[in-house]
């Protein structure tokens, strides 16, 4: 099998995205939920990329999300989802494992959770850190991101941490937010509310989904 200095850029050369990292799994402190067969320690490496939400389709936000919102939000996920696949298969060629995760694929909708966690993978890839709005904080892009994730065994080498990490005197997000769920700490956010204000928007606005986006639209980062 080819050495890290080998795979790395014909692995990535391909890949069309906004960001992108490679996170050491053994710094993952989350569990991989409804997926039993998956044994601990099949796989040592995460990668993680990211595509940009439009920041003209953010600007038509208002008070909620709308159907052309979610158009825009279910277009990216299917790119990320495009992208994992090509992104697996090329890895299993190379004779490795390779386990792509969905974009958007809720299993625990209460709580918010699903297969993994994208944003902590985010983290540990060195892509940004977590933000007071809980979600993950790129420092171009904010929080105007949609993320993805491929599990492997490949020996990549990890990204380093992003240097930046925290969101400063920035509370954008907190103002933005509809159910007040936002506070100063992430570790505070208040998902049960969060989530009674997003079946509110999907049953109102025609959606049809759990969705929001605006601390999403608030979170603009430095682009």
């Amino acid at each position: 099998m080819e050495s890290n200095s080998e795979i790395t850029p014909d692995l990535f050369s391909g890949i069309d995205v906004d960001a992108l990292g490679v996170g050491d799994l053994s710094l993952y402190e989350k569990e991989i939920l409804g997926l039993p067969g998956v044994a601990p320690g099949t796989y040592t490496r995460a990668i993680c990329f990211g595509l940009a939400v439009s920041k003209s389709v953010l600007d038509t936000l208002t008070d909620g999300p709308t159907p052309f919102y979610l158009h825009h939000y279910r277009q990216i996920n299917y790119r990320l989802d495009m992208t994992a696949y090509l992104l697996a298969r090329e890895i299993e060629k190379g004779g490795y494992k390779a386990l792509p995760f969905p974009a958007s694929q809720l299993i625990d909708w209460q709580n918010q959770k699903a297969h993994i966690s994208h944003k902590h993978v985010g983290v540990i890839a060195g892509i940004g850190w977590i933000g007071r709005n809980n979600l993950l904080v790129h420092p171009k892009y904010g929080s105007q991101m949609r993320y993805n994730t491929v599990f492997t065994d490949m020996p990549l080498a990890p990204t380093p941490p992003n240097p930046q990490g925290g969101c400063g005197t920035c509370r954008s997000c907190m103002t933005a937010c509809p159910a007040g769920a936002i506070t100063e700490r992430p570790e505070e956010f208040d998902h049960k509310g969060c989530f009674e204000m997003l079946k509110q928007f999907r049953n109102q606005r025609n959606v049809g989904q759990y969705i929001c986006g605006l601390c999403v639209k608030a979170c603009r980062g430095q682009r």
